[in-house]
């Protein structure tokens, strides 16, 4: 890896033809299931980009100006630039509309993650004519299988959902400055930072669904014990439906380990229901990410519905360099 925020030094020739042959194979793939490939453009006005990101994503945008065409965003990611040619072309949706891209993003690195400031990526975006879970079986398969078409045999998909602990998390009578340290402990995994929280800003149900939640560690027959809590939570659909969605993976790729985590909250103002990743023993951050984000296509003025994903195209090459970096059980994005 580079270090942070280094410009990147390009691929020579090796380097080059695995991520041809990458971007072919997907593309490949992801035609033969009607994804038509769009090529969003590098440079978008600034406004409409803020809109269409979540916050992590907006801060770590790069601007420029150019000779009173007022600000502009550089590509930070696919999925905005991918919303904004939607909005503009598409009224109204009478069936799913399936599209996929590939391409360089620059982005000021985040502090935790040792990339260059360009990178690859390659993703598909699903639009509904209205918000909710339709699809999400069809984007979670595709992810799998291009897990599957790139030949990441150790790959690990893990599944989360906004809906379970987003909820809670709303709901928690707490000071609005507690919230991102609430984040920070689910994220890490720490125990005994929620418990810390817990204890300086008051138990309630909420608090401590969230605590049993965490200890329980996704594993799905220990969580399903807490069923009648989830009930009265409000949240069990959620769980039922990565129940769901698990089995249909299992199904249709038995050898793929599919791991179930109700704490996810990553990037939680963002997402809206099911969140994707993939990690391998060979690499410390996600090699895939993505999930619903319905409320996306409401900010461009569309009552469209989204689910997508992407494939960080870098990690990919360095995983095929063979260069193991770590375990794969960070949950960086």
């Amino acid at each position: 890896m580079s270090a942070a925020g280094a410009l990147s030094p390009g691929l020579w020739t090796a380097d080059a033809a695995r991520l041809r042959r990458m971007e072919r194979a997907l593309l490949e793939l992801w035609a033969g299931e009607g994804y038509a490939e769009v090529v969003p453009p590098l440079l978008l006005p600034a406004a409409p980009v803020r809109a269409a990101s979540p916050e992590a994503l907006a801060s770590r945008t790069l601007r420029l100006d150019a000779n009173g065409e007022g600000p502009l965003a550089l590509r930070a990611d696919f999925t905005a630039g991918v919303a904004l040619m939607a909005a503009r072309r598409l009224e109204c949706l009478d069936g799913p509309q399936r599209l996929c891209y590939e391409g360089t993003v620059a982005r000021r690195p985040a502090a935790d993650r040792p990339e260059e400031i360009e990178t690859f990526q390659a993703g598909c975006e699903r639009l509904s004519p209205l918000a909710g879970p339709e699809g999400d079986e069809e984007v979670a398969l595709l992810a799998a299988g291009s897990l599957a078409a790139l030949g990441i045999g150790d790959a690990v998909l893990e599944l989360g959902h906004w809906g379970l602990v987003g909820p809670l998390m709303e709901r928690l009578p707490w000071p609005e400055a507690a919230r991102e340290e609430l984040e920070q402990a689910l994220n890490r995994k720490s125990r005994s930072a929620l418990e810390s929280l817990v204890g300086r800003h008051g138990e309630c149900a909420e608090a401590r669904l969230l605590v049993r939640l965490l200890h329980l560690g996704g594993r799905p027959e220990a969580v399903e014990s807490l069923a009648a809590d989830l009930g009265a939570a409000g949240v069990l659909g959620a769980w039922r439906e990565l129940r769901s969605l698990a089995a249909a993976l299992e199904k249709a790729f038995p050898g793929l380990p599919v791991r179930l985590d109700p704490t996810d909250v990553r990037h939680w103002s963002y997402y809206t229901g099911l969140t994707l990743k993939a990690f391998s023993r060979r690499h410390p951050f996600a090699l895939l990410s993505g999930g619903r984000y319905d409320s996306l296509y409401p900010a461009l003025a569309r009552p469209f519905g989204a689910c997508g994903f992407a494939l960080h195209l870098d990690r990919l090459l360095e995983v095929e360099r063979g260069r193991p970096s770590g375990p794969g059980t960070e949950g960086g994005g």
